[in-house]
């Protein structure tokens, strides 16, 4: 299974104005049918490296997924393309079904009338995602969408990536929208990309 790569250079003056404004670097991973999530998130340096696999987990918790809020999972399991994972009544995940959708989409489907987010029977679902940043393993949710009581949601991950610098500081957290200043990235021929952030217009640029 493919590998994906991302390099960042930074200069001096880029982590001193990232620094002084109290910003990190935010990686948000596009996905077809969800509200987007701060994915990735971390204190970069002069020179920084992240890897991932296309390897999910599909999730479901009961926070509400409203921009600021951060994604606590109360359930997950191991997803494969093309299946439908059941939230049965104990609030779990049932073993997947496949052949139920796409080879790469995976389906939710939530069967459990007990768990809710407010006074609503409904669930948060997603993606979950494993990377490496600077060596360190993260997980956390790539994206996310309210899925009622005996609804479905279906997700498509695309192998293309936003990064921009932000205020956000932890993993997980629902955005209402991308930063105009964002730079896509793109693993659809290649799977190593390198950018390098510009402080004179404080973005990213291809490297």
């Amino acid at each position: 299974m493919p590998g994906y790569e991302l390099d960042i250079t930074f200069d001096q003056a880029g982590l001193q104005a990232l620094n002084a404004a109290g910003q990190s670097v935010t990686i948000v991973k596009q996905t077809a049918g969800s509200k987007p999530v701060a994915w990735i998130t971390f204190t970069p340096q002069l020179f920084n490296v992240i890897t991932w696999n296309p390897v999910y987990s599909v999730y479901s918790s009961t926070t509400n997924a409203q921009a600021g809020a951060i994604i606590q999972t109360s359930s997950k399991a191991t997803a494969i393309g093309g299946s439908s994972y059941n939230l049965n009544t104990a609030g779990f995940f049932d073993p997947g079904v496949s052949g139920a959708v796409g080879p790469t989409q995976y389906q939710i489907v939530n069967s459990d009338p007990d768990l809710k987010i407010g006074s609503t029977a409904m669930v948060t679902g997603g993606l979950l995602q494993g990377a490496s940043v600077n060596g360190t393993a993260v997980t956390a949710p790539m994206c996310a969408v309210g899925i009622l009581f005996n609804q479905t949601a279906v997700f498509t991950p695309i192998e293309t990536i936003l990064v921009f610098t932000s205020s956000y500081s932890n993993n997980g957290i629902v955005i209402s929208q991308v930063a105009g200043t964002a730079l896509a990235v793109s693993y659809t021929t290649n799977q190593k990309a390198a950018i390098t952030y510009n402080d004179q217009q404080n973005q990213f640029i291809a490297a």
